[in-house]
């Protein structure tokens, strides 16, 4: 376990501690609207500066979920962002396997599904079968 400093520091330590109890804290969503407020503040800044208001109330929005003592309520918000953000989040995620394994794996959809599905490059025309839906057709890799 952590062992309390002593001193002024450590005073001032457990003040923050006992302050933080029962608060929500941080999560994806707070970094989304810190992030989301740094590049509305950044583009207001330089072309459109209204938009500096609206990074401002990001910012206050994200401090005001992290002090917040009403848990439920943050977990609702948080399954509601999640609910929106996990496909983009898993958009990406794909994109970088994609970029990663772009010379071992050829990327491409089912035709008939749009299922994602990969396979070995340099093994000339193939014949694919669908694991989804289980359409046979042909593709070059």
């Amino acid at each position: 376990m952590h062992q309390p400093k002593k001193g002024l520091d450590g005073m001032w330590y457990q003040k923050l501690q006992r302050f933080l109890y029962g608060r929500y804290g941080t999560d994806q969503l707070n970094l989304f609207l810190l992030v989301l407020g740094l590049v509305l503040s950044l583009v207001g800044s330089l072309f459109f500066w209204p938009l500096v208001f609206v990074a401002n109330g990001a910012y206050i929005y994200a401090l005001f979920r992290t002090f917040s003592r009403n848990l439920p309520a943050r977990q609702r918000e948080y399954t509601v962002f999640l609910r929106y953000w996990g496909p983009v989040a898993g958009w990406f995620r794909l994109q970088k396997l994609k970029w990663g394994q772009r010379k071992s794996y050829k990327y491409f959809k089912c035709p008939h599904c749009r299922q994602q599905l990969r396979a070995p490059r340099g093994r000339g025309s193939i014949q694919v079968t669908c694991q989804k839906c289980r359409s046979v057709f042909q593709t070059k890799t």
